[in-house]
């Protein structure tokens, strides 16, 4: 198991400060992406996004959160960790936390063996773990509605959506990375 040493309280409260900006700015992409779908047609979102395949559905994740993929490695549990907090494991040398996509839209599984950890830094390491990770898409397109209008997908009950995109292979919920990020503090 790994020990985390205590932080200090101001460490804590720098953490808090950080978290709560990141949240701020997060949010604030999300009203500009919206914003920009309302302005026409074919709006393009900047930059790459990764496809990230999780209990049979896709999902685009700005890569600018991702420091690195890769392949699932051994994960310590967490006693009495949230549902989706599959445990901790050390990324060159530093402590993550494994969140695991597939928990966070309610499908119970193992993982297979070539699944991949999507690390993402923060405030605090996060290792995603997803089935596989696909491909980059570029600057897809913002769209407006539901993949079907009117159902709800399994994304939408998860609260990481920031809104979909049109890529060459469909429509894709584009998650929100600080959602993902932010892991409560001894979760």
């Amino acid at each position: 198991m790994v020990d985390f040493p205590p932080m200090t309280a101001d460490a804590q409260a720098r953490r808090a400060s950080v978290q709560k900006r990141l949240l701020v700015l997060e949010e604030e992409i999300v009203r500009l992406r919206r914003e920009l779908s309302t302005l026409g047609v074919d709006q393009r979102l900047p930059g790459l996004y990764l496809t990230v395949e999780v209990a049979g559905s896709t999902a685009l994740l700005p890569v600018e959160a991702v420091l690195e993929v890769v392949r699932l490695v051994a994960i310590e549990p967490l006693p009495a960790a949230l549902p989706h907090v599959r445990g901790t494991m050390l990324y060159r040398g530093t402590p993550a936390v494994v969140v695991d996509l597939a928990a966070m839209l309610g499908v119970p599984r193992e993982p297979d063996l070539d699944a991949h950890l999507v690390i993402c830094g923060g405030s605090r390491m996060v290792a995603v773990l997803v089935d596989r990770v696909r491909d980059l898409v570029e600057s897809p397109v913002l769209v407006e509605g539901s993949v079907e209008e009117g159902v709800p997908t399994a994304w939408d009950r998860t609260g990481l959506m920031a809104g979909l995109c049109r890529t060459p292979e469909g429509i894709r919920p584009l998650l929100r990375a600080s959602a993902i990020l932010n892991v409560p503090e001894g979760a």
